[in-house]
């Protein structure tokens, strides 16, 4: 996992998705490689926390209203190995979960408990395909969730592997890659450019600001287009 500057994080902490991505475009980022997540995959089920920005934490979870209980020898060694991959992250975790069980329910990939788990092992947010519950307990404990949607819960949820990659929304994660999420959705941060975003930001945040000054100065288009491209 690459380590980052603890102010970089903060900075870009300070930004939104959308913002995020107009400076990776401004360092030359094609749009079309801009890794989003679809937002009919997962979308903001706390959008009053605002943006969370950390390491992927990699899991494969299988959800079930039927069948046997989870081997426990091999549950336990996989808590295991999750234990070890938390306490390698070089900052922040985002729990970055795929389904890949039953998840139309009743079933749910983590709710209250699992919110106070992941806030305890420093994990800000987490990322899943599945189901998710006690949505307002979540955000009340400050655990910020982007999920399928909220279901009732009920059924069996599976650990299946842990730090291996995952894809959720046609994004594909792997373990400590660099993630940014509000409520507009979430993106793929590519990690060697971590140090210049804040810059490129605030740079495309200026252009913005300078069309918007001219737009609502009572200019036309041409003056406002000139004050675009300039």
């Amino acid at each position: 996992m690459t380590a980052l500057d603890p102010g970089v994080l903060a900075e870009l902490a300070g930004f939104s998705t959308p913002s995020v991505l107009n400076g990776l475009k401004r360092l030359g980022v094609d749009p079309a490689d801009l890794q989003t997540v679809d937002r009919h995959a997962a979308r903001c089920t706390s959008p009053e926390l605002g943006v969370r920005v950390g390491f992927a934490v990699t899991r494969t979870v299988s959800t079930r209203r039927h069948g046997p209980p989870a081997d426990p020898e091999r549950t336990r060694a996989l808590t295991e190995a999750g234990e070890a991959q938390l306490r390698a992250l070089p900052g922040p975790g985002f729990l970055v979960a795929q389904n890949v069980g039953d998840w139309q329910g009743p079933v749910c990939i983590w709710g209250d408990v699992g919110a106070a788990i992941n806030l305890a092992a420093g994990v800000v947010g987490g990322l899943t395909n599945g189901p998710v519950r006690d949505v307002p307990e979540m955000a009340a404990a400050g655990f910020a969730t982007w999920s399928a949607g909220p279901d009732v819960g009920g059924g069996h949820v599976e650990l299946v592997a842990v730090g291996e990659p995952v894809e959720i929304g046609g994004v594909r994660f792997a373990d400590g890659d660099l993630v940014h999420a509000d409520l507009h959705g979430v993106a793929r941060i590519p990690v060697e450019l971590a140090a210049d975003l804040p810059a490129a930001v605030r740079a495309h945040e200026a252009v913005e600001r300078r069309v918007m000054d001219v737009a609502r100065s009572g200019a036309g288009v041409a003056e406002i287009a000139r004050a675009w491209r300039s």
